[in-house]
C-alpha cells in the first residue's frame, strides 16, 4: 500500500471523499478460500436470515467485547449498542496493547473457557494472520454488506476509526505553543517530556516512523530524559496534572476526556501525522456468536461509527457519520501493514531499547 496523504481532498463532497479515500487506501486483502461462517462468501445475507441471527443473539443475551481504546470511547460504544439492541447486553473489557491479542490466543487454546466474542484491536498484523489461520468469522448484516471493501482486511476484519497520533502539553507549564515533534527538544523541556512504552506493536511503529521521518531526532529526544508511561491514559493524566509538561504520544479520545475536565491541556495534530485504524473482528470460537455478529454489524453502522468517532476523535470510512474527524484537513499517513514484518518490528524495538532502556 502506498503512502496515503488525506489532506489533498478538500474540494470533494463528503460522499465522494469517502469513496476516494477507500480507493486510495486499497487495504483490503483477498478473502481466504475457507470462511468460518456457514453463510460463506458474502457479508450480505437475506433479511430473513439476518432476522434469525438477531433472534438467536437475543436468546444468547450478551456479547463480550475486548477493546483497547480510551475509556470514554468504550463507554459510548456500550451505551449506544445497548440502547439500540434491546435484549442483548454488551460487556466490554478494556485490555491495553498486545495483552489483548495475547488473551485471545490463550482463550483459543482453552475452548471451554468463556471469554471474548469480539475484539476491537490495533494489532492489525495479528488480525491479518488470524484470518489466514481461520480464527475469525466473516461479518454479516446490513451495515457489514455496505462497508467499503477497501476498509476490510482479509474479508473478515473491519478497519474502523482511522486515528492520528497526537502531541499534548500543559498550557500552564508551556507558554510557547508546541506545534510539532522538534519543539519537544527545547532545552527547558528536559526531564519534563513523557512518552508511552512499547506496550503494543503500533507504538513501536509510531516511534519508528518518527525516527525515519525526522533524522537525528530520536537520539536528541532520548537525551531529554523522557519519562515513559504504560499507557496513553497515564501519560495524558501526568501531562494534565503537571507531573510532566508535554507528551509525544497520545490519541484524541484520551485527550478529550481531559479537555472535558477543563484541564490546562492542549492537543496538537502534527503535520505530517502518523496513525492507524482499529480492527473489529469476531472470533470463530465465540460463545455468543450471533450476538457477536450483531455487535460487529452495529460497529460498522452509522450509529456505531458515531459512537466510535465521538467529537472529532477519529475518522470514519463511511459518509454521514456525525462528529467524524475531517480527514481532508489532516495530513495523515496510516500504517501500511503490508510492509510490516516481525523482523522489522523486533529490530526497531532493539534500537528503541538502546536509546530509552527496556521499559
Amino acid at each position: 500500500m502506498k503512502q496515503i496523504t488525506f489532506g489533498t481532498l478538500n474540494d470533494r463532497t463528503p460522499q465522494r471523499r469517502a469513496v476516494m479515500l477507500a480507493a486510495l487506501l486499497a487495504i483490503g486483502a483477498a478473502a481466504p478460500a475457507g470462511y468460518a461462517l456457514a453463510q460463506a462468501n458474502s457479508r450480505n445475507v437475506p433479511a430473513a436470515e439476518w432476522a434469525k441471527i438477531q433472534e438467536a443473539a437475543r436468546k444468547e443475551g450478551k456479547v463480550i467485547v475486548y477493546a483497547t481504546m480510551g475509556p470514554a470511547v468504550h463507554d459510548r460504544i456500550v451505551e449506544a449498542f445497548n440502547a439500540n439492541n434491546p435484549g442483548i447486553k454488551m460487556e466490554l473489557v478494556r485490555i491495553v496493547g498486545s495483552a489483548l491479542t495475547a488473551k485471545v490466543e490463550q482463550e483459543r487454546l482453552a475452548p471451554n473457557v468463556a471469554g471474548g466474542d469480539m475484539m476491537l484491536t490495533a494489532d492489525i498484523r495479528w488480525a491479518s494472520d488470524a484470518v489466514k489461520k481461520g480464527y475469525l468469522k466473516t461479518p454479516v448484516g446490513p451495515a457489514a454488506a455496505a462497508w467499503p471493501d477497501a476498509w476490510m482486511r482479509g474479508g473478515q476484519v473491519a478497519l474502523v476509526a482511522p486515528t492520528p497520533w497526537v502531541i499534548h502539553y500543559n498550557t500552564n507549564l508551556v507558554k510557547t505553543p508546541i506545534t510539532g515533534y522538534q519543539d519537544l527538544l527545547r532545552p527547558e523541556l528536559a526531564g519534563k517530556v513523557g512518552g508511552t512504552s512499547l506496550v503494543a506493536e503500533v507504538v513501536t511503529l509510531f516511534y519508528k516512523w518518527v525516527d525515519e521521518t525526522n533524522p537525528g531526532f530520536m537520539e536528541r529526544f532520548a537525551a531529554q530524559k523522557v519519562k515513559m508511561y504504560p499507557s496513553t491514559v497515564a501519560s495524558a493524566n501526568s501531562t494534565a496534572s503537571g507531573e510532566i509538561a508535554a507528551g509525544i504520544f497520545s490519541v484524541i479520545p484520551v485527550d478529550n476526556a481531559l479537555h472535558a475536565q477543563k484541564a490546562p491541556f492542549k492537543t496538537v495534530i502534527p503535520n505530517p501525522s502518523y496513525g492507524f485504524a482499529y480492527g473489529a473482528a469476531v472470533v470463530s470460537w465465540a460463545k455468543n456468536p450471533n450476538a457477536a455478529l450483531v455487535a460487529q454489524d452495529f460497529i460498522m453502522s452509522v450509529k456505531g461509527q458515531a459512537a466510535l468517532v465521538g467529537n472529532g476523535e477519529s475518522g470514519s470510512p463511511i459518509p454521514g457519520v456525525a462528529g467524524s474527524l475531517d480527514l481532508s484537513k489532516v495530513n495523515l499517513q496510516l500504517i501500511d501493514w503490508d510492509k510490516v514484518t516481525p523482523e522489522g518490528v523486533k529490530a526497531y524495538e532493539t534500537r528503541w531499547n538502546s536509546l530509552f532502556g527496556a521499559r
